[in-house]
Order: structure tokens, then sequence, then C-alpha cells
């Protein structure tokens, strides 16, 4: 079964949704569930990075502070979380609605259990 599935392949980084061991993929369920105008500026945002490497502006791509190297997209209060992985690659790992400030930590160790379990099944 493959790990992940692409989702856009850009000129410096190759964006991929994590397909779980059991045949789901969190972040693509998810985003398929957003209203059509959501999932485009989710998109855009997939091609920004993907095309350019770096999106500067914090209100739309970070990193979580206190995380194993988990960043977040941001469009409106939907969050799609996610890491890096060698070979110019970002994997997506979950989408949520975000109610509070800040980043619920449950969300982020949720991503960081799919990180960690993604490259446990990279080793074997």
């Amino acid at each position: 079964m493959a790990l992940t599935h692409s989702i856009y392949r850009g000129q410096v980084f190759r964006v991929e949704a994590l397909v779980l061991e059991n045949g789901s993929a969190p972040a693509e369920e998810w985003l398929d569930a957003l209203s059509s105008k959501q999932q485009q500026k989710f998109a855009a945002l997939f091609k920004w990075l993907a095309d350019t490497g770096k999106i500067w502006n914090e209100k739309k791509f970070k990193h979580l502070e206190s995380s194993e190297q988990i960043f977040e997209f941001k469009v409106e209060d939907g969050r799609i979380l996610c890491f890096f992985y060698v070979g110019e690659r970002v994997i997506l790992t979950h989408g949520f609605s975000k109610k509070a400030a800040k980043t619920p930590r449950g969300e982020v160790a949720r991503a960081e259990k799919y990180k960690a379990g993604f490259f446990e099944r990279m080793r074997r």
C-alpha cells in the first residue's frame, strides 16, 4: 500500500497526503468535506509552497513551536498539519477546524504520531 497520495508537484516540493495503514487519508478526507472555495484556497497554498519553496506569511503557513517540526497551513478557521520529508516532500497529516486562539495540543500530538508512524513504515 502506498504511504502517500500525490496532491501537487511543484518546482521545489511535492505535496502529498499521508495514507495510514488502514488505508484512510485523513488530510484528503478532511479536504474533501470542505466547501469548494476553501478547497481552492488550500490548493493555492499547496501550490505556492511547492512552487516557491517558502510561504513567508505566517497567517497562511507556519511552524508550530514546541512541536517535532510540525507545520500548519491556515485558511480561515481550517488547519492542515504537515511535516517535511527528505526528497523535497511535504506530507499532509490531517485537517481540523480551529476553535481557539492556539492550535490544540492534541492536534499537534496527532500529527506527531502520524509522522512517527510514517517514518516507522519507511524503515520497513
